[in-house]
C-alpha cells in the first residue's frame, strides 16, 4: 500500500515538473527574436506503478527542441543556390554599369563619334581642324577601351578581396561549429540533458555556412556534427576544424585560390570544387564572366585596330612622307629567326619619294607567308632596293624594323598584300599587343595630325583612305566578316541584359523556395506568443493544483502523528 511518504514524493515531482515547464515557457519568450532559436518544451512520462498497480505519478524528462531536422536540410540544400543567384545578380550590375551607355559616355557613343570624324575627314582631308577631331575622338575611343578594361579587372580584384572576406568567415564558423560539437558532446555526455541552444547555434552556423558554399552536414552517435563543403573537403569532423586559406597565383593580375590546410600543413586546392553559393559564383564570375567580356573588348579592339591600320598604313597624309620609321613591334632573339605569323603570299611596296614629293622610284618586295623571318625580309629589301645611298633597311637591337633613306630623300608605303605593315606596325593609326587593354594612337599620329592617312601617294585632296576607314562602320567586318562593330557589340551588350533579367527571374524563385521551407520550419519551431500565454496559464494552474495536493498530503500527514 503507498505511504504519504510516496505521495508527497509525487506531488513534489509534480510541482517540479510545471515549475519547469514555466521556466521553459518564458525562456522561449525571452528568445522569440532570436535568430535560429527553436522553442523548447517540457516532457515528462509516467512513473512506474506500485505492485498493488497503483501509479507513481510522473517523471521529467530532459527537455527537447521542436524541431523538424528534414525541413532543416532542405535548407541547406537549397541556400547555397540562393547564396549563388545573390552574388551572380550583384556583381552583373556592376559589369552593367561599366558598360552602360545612359549617359552618352559608354563605349557605343566614342565608336560613333570616331566613325562620323573620319566621315567628315573623308570631306575636307586637307583641314587641320577635321585631322585634330579625328586625334581627340580616337584618343577618346582608345582610351574608353583601356578604361573598361581597366575597371574589369578593378572588379576581379574586388571579388579576390571579397573572397578573402569569405574564406575568413567560413573559417569563424567552422572554428564555431568545432567548439560547440566539443561543448554539446560534454554537455551530454551522460545521455540525461539535451544541449538544446547549442545544438540551435550550431545548426545557426552551419545554415550561415549553407550561403557561401555547398555543404553536407551529419550527426555522428556523440552528437557532433561532421560538415562536408564543396565536393568531398572535411572542414568540421568532431571537435576539429581545417582551415581554408587564400593564395595568390602568379600572372599579372594575382588571382585569390582557395587552398584546403589540413593537418602537417597538407595543402588542397579547392577553387573549383564549389559548386554553389557565393563563394563558388564569386569565382565563376571573376575567371569566366569577367574574363569573357574582357574577351569581346579585346575582340573590338583587336578588329577595329586591324581593319583601320591596315588601310591607313598604305596611304599618306600631308608632307607624311618619312625620312625615317621604325616598326612599332620588336621581336625578341627567338623570333627573328622564325617566320613572321600573319603574313600572307603577296607584294609589299616602297615609293622612293623627292624633296618635292614625287614618287622617284617604286621598289616591290615579295613576302612569302609561313617562310619568311624579319632578317629574310631586311635582306630582300636592301637587295631589290640594291643603293644604301637611297633606302635602306634594318634591325635594331630591340628587334624592330628600322626604314632609312639618304639625304634628300623619303619614303611612303604603296601597296601591302602581305600585310607586313600591320604585322610590324609600320605608319600604324593605332598600336596594340594586348587589344582594348593596351590600345592607343600610334605615337608618329599624336606628335602630327598631317600623318593621317587620307589618300594615296600624297597627292593633294585625295580622300580615298579616308572613305575607305569610314565605311568600316557600315561593313561586315566581325566574326568572320558576318556582322558590323555595332551589331557585335550591341550583341554583347544584348546578351548581358538576358542575362541579367534571366538571373532575375532565377532568383525570385528560388528565393520564394527558401521562404517557403523557412516558413514552414518557423511554422514548427518558432515561438508563437499566444501559445505561450495559453501553457503559461496552463502549467500555473497544474502549480497551483500540485502545490495544493502536497498540502493536502501534509495535513493527512499531521493527522496521523497527531493520533
Amino acid at each position: 500500500m503507498p505511504s504519504l511518504n510516496s505521495s508527497l514524493n509525487l506531488g513534489q515531482r509534480a510541482l517540479s515538473i510545471n515549475q519547469r515547464s514555466m521556466q521553459t515557457v518564458g525562456h522561449n519568450i525571452a528568445n522569440q527574436e532570436t535568430e535560429g532559436f527553436s522553442r523548447q518544451q517540457v516532457s515528462s512520462g509516467t512513473s512506474a506503478p506500485d505492485p498493488t498497480g497503483v501509479g507513481g505519478g510522473a517523471d521529467a524528462e530532459p527537455t527537447t527542441r521542436v524541431y523538424d531536422k528534414f525541413v532543416q536540410r532542405k535548407i541547406l540544400q537549397e541556400n547555397p543556390r540562393s547564396g549563388m543567384f545573390k552574388s551572380r545578380g550583384e556583381f552583373l550590375q556592376k559589369i552593367e554599369i561599366i558598360f552602360s551607355e545612359t549617359e552618352g559616355n559608354g563605349l557605343h557613343q566614342a565608336l560613333n563619334e570616331f566613325w562620323n570624324s573620319w566621315s567628315q575627314l573623308s570631306n575636307q582631308p586637307e583641314s587641320e581642324s577635321a585631322r585634330m577631331q579625328v586625334k581627340v575622338h580616337s584618343d577618346v575611343l582608345a582610351r574608353r577601351f583601356r578604361n573598361m578594361h581597366s575597371q574589369l579587372d578593378g572588379l576581379r580584384k574586388e571579388i579576390n578581396g571579397r573572397l578573402n572576406a569569405n574564406i575568413n568567415k567560413v573559417n569563424e564558423l567552422g572554428q564555431k561549429v568545432a567548439e560547440l560539437n566539443r561543448q554539446i558532446n560534454l554537455y551530454e555526455g551522460g545521455g540525461q540533458r539535451n544541449a538544446n541552444d547549442m545544438r540551435d547555434a550550431r545548426n545557426q552556423a552551419v545554415e550561415e555556412l549553407s550561403d557561401l558554399v555547398d555543404i553536407n552536414s551529419f550527426e555522428d552517435p556523440n552528437g557532433r556534427t561532421t560538415v562536408i563543403i564543396g565536393r568531398d573537403w572535411t572542414l568540421v569532423e568532431g571537435n576539429n576544424r581545417y582551415q581554408l586559406e587564400g593564395t595568390m597565383k602568379g600572372g599579372e593580375l594575382g588571382m585569390l585560390r582557395v587552398d584546403g590546410v589540413s593537418t602537417n600543413d597538407n595543402r588542397r586546392d579547392l577553387t573549383r570544387t564549389f559548386r554553389e553559393g557565393e563563394m563558388s559564383e564569386m569565382l565563376r564570375i571573376r575567371d569566366e564572366t569577367i574574363v569573357s567580356y574582357q574577351h569581346n573588348l579585346d575582340e573590338i579592339a583587336f578588329s577595329l585596330a586591324r581593319k583601320v591600320n591596315r588601310t591607313h598604313a598604305t596611304g599618306t597624309g600631308i608632307n607624311s612622307a618619312a625620312e625615317m620609321m621604325k616598326s612599332t613591334f620588336g621581336l625578341n632573339p627567338d623570333a627573328l629567326n622564325q617566320p613572321l605569323p600573319f603574313l600572307k603570299d603577296g607584294i609589299f611596296q616602297l615609293h622612293l619619294v623627292d624633296p618635292n614629293n614625287e614618287i622617284l622610284e617604286t621598289y616591290e618586295i615579295e613576302i612569302q607567308a609561313g617562310k619568311d623571318s624579319l632578317p629574310d625580309i631586311v635582306q630582300r629589301l636592301n637587295q631589290t632596293i640594291n643603293d644604301p645611298g637611297l633606302l635602306q633597311a634594318s634591325i635594331e637591337s630591340d628587334g624592330s624594323l628600322l626604314l632609312q633613306s639618304a639625304p634628300d630623300y623619303k619614303f611612303i608605303f604603296g601597296e601591302d598584300q602581305s600585310s607586313i605593315t600591320q604585322v610590324l606596325g609600320l605608319n600604324s593609326f593605332f598600336d596594340t599587343l594586348k587589344g582594348a587593354e593596351d590600345i592607343r594612337l600610334s605615337e608618329h599620329i599624336r606628335e602630327n595630325t598631317n600623318n593621317i592617312s587620307t589618300g594615296k601617294d600624297l597627292i593633294p585632296g585625295d580622300n580615298r583612305v579616308a572613305l575607305e576607314i569610314a565605311k568600316l562602320q557600315t561593313s561586315p567586318t566581325m566574326r568572320d566578316e558576318t556582322m558590323t562593330f555595332d551589331e557585335y557589340y550591341n550583341g554583347v551588350l544584348t546578351g548581358m541584359g538576358l542575362k541579367i533579367q534571366r538571373n532575375k527571374t532565377e532568383q525570385a524563385q528560388q528565393e520564394s523556395m527558401v521562404r517557403q521551407f523557412k516558413e514552414i520550419r518557423s511554422s514548427i519551431s518558432a515561438v508563437n506568443m499566444d501559445e505561450e500565454l495559453t501553457d503559461m496559464m496552463q502549467y500555473q494552474k497544474a502549480y497551483e493544483a500540485s502545490a495544493r495536493f502536497i498540502s493536502t498530503v501534509d495535513k493527512m500527514m499531521e493527522t496521523v502523528i497527531n493520533m
